[in-house]
C-alpha cells in the first residue's frame, strides 16, 4: 500500500525501502481492595527508515517546476511514552449496592524525528501521533438499568513530516486542531430482551476521522 497511489498529485519516491526498527516497554498492572483497578505500561520505540508524506518540487517537464506530495523514508523517529487505565469501583467504595465506577485512560506520547535527510524534518513531531489522549467515564446503574456517560480528549497533531499548520493542494496536509468528544450510552434489560442506545458527541463538535 505504501507504494501503490492514485491521486495525481502524490508521487512515490523511487529510493523508497523498508522501515525497521525495536521496541521495548515496562509496566505494572493489579488492584487494590476491590475499588481499583490500575494499568500503567511506558513504552519506547526507534523507528528507523519511517515512511510518510514529504511536499518536494518536482521538475516533471524540463524547465517546468510543481509541488507535489511524496512518500518515501522520510527518516529516523524515536517515540517514547505512558499509557495508564485507572478504574475506581466506586459501589464497593461507598458500599452502594447498585453499579457505580468511574475510569480514567491517559496516554502521554512524545514524538521526534531525530534525523533526516530532507530539509526541515530533524527535530519535528511523528505525524498522526497527539501528546496527549484523555479519556474518563461513569457508569452506574443496576442489573436492569445501566447508563454511562464519557468524555475524549485529544490534543493537536500533524498530518506530514513537515509539521505544515496550512493545507497544500491535495487537501489532506495540514495541522489537526485538539478536539474533544462527550458520548451518552444507555442500557435496558428486561427478561427475554435488552435494549441499548446512545448519543454520540451531545455537544456537537467538528472533529477529525482519518479517512479511505
Amino acid at each position: 500500500s505504501d507504494i501503490s497511489i492514485k491521486n495525481p498529485s502524490f508521487r512515490i519516491n523511487p529510493k523508497i525501502k523498508d522501515e525497521s526498527g525495536q521496541t521495548f516497554d515496562i509496566g505494572i498492572r493489579g488492584k487494590n481492595k476491590g475499588f481499583l483497578r490500575f494499568d500503567i505500561n511506558y513504552f519506547t520505540l526507534i523507528y528507523n527508515d519511517r515512511i510518510g508524506l514529504i511536499s518536494k518540487q518536482v521538475e516533471e517537464i524540463p524547465g517546468y517546476t510543481t509541488v507535489k506530495t511524496e512518500r518515501g523514508n522520510i527518516g529516523n523517529a524515536h517515540i517514547k511514552g505512558i499509557e495508564s487505565l485507572l478504574d475506581f469501583n466506586l459501589g464497593n467504595l461507598f458500599s452502594i449496592k447498585n453499579k457505580l465506577n468511574s475510569y480514567i485512560n491517559f496516554a502521554y506520547t512524545n514524538s521526534l524525528y531525530v534525523s533526516s535527510e530532507t530539509n526541515g524534518v530533524q527535530g519535528n513531531q511523528v505525524e498522526f501521533t497527539p501528546k496527549y489522549n484523555f479519556k474518563s467515564g461513569l457508569n452506574f446503574g443496576n442489573t436492569k438499568h445501566l447508563a454511562g456517560i464519557q468524555f475524549n480528549y485529544i490534543s493537536k497533531q500533524f498530518t506530514d513530516a513537515s509539521n505544515a499548520t496550512e493545507s497544500d493542494i491535495t487537501g489532506i496536509i495540514g495541522e489537526i486542531p485538539a478536539y474533544y468528544i462527550i458520548d451518552l450510552s444507555f442500557k435496558f434489560q428486561q427478561k427475554i430482551s435488552s435494549i441499548y442506545f446512545g448519543v454520540n458527541n451531545i455537544t456537537d463538535n467538528s472533529y477529525f476521522t482519518r479517512r479511505a
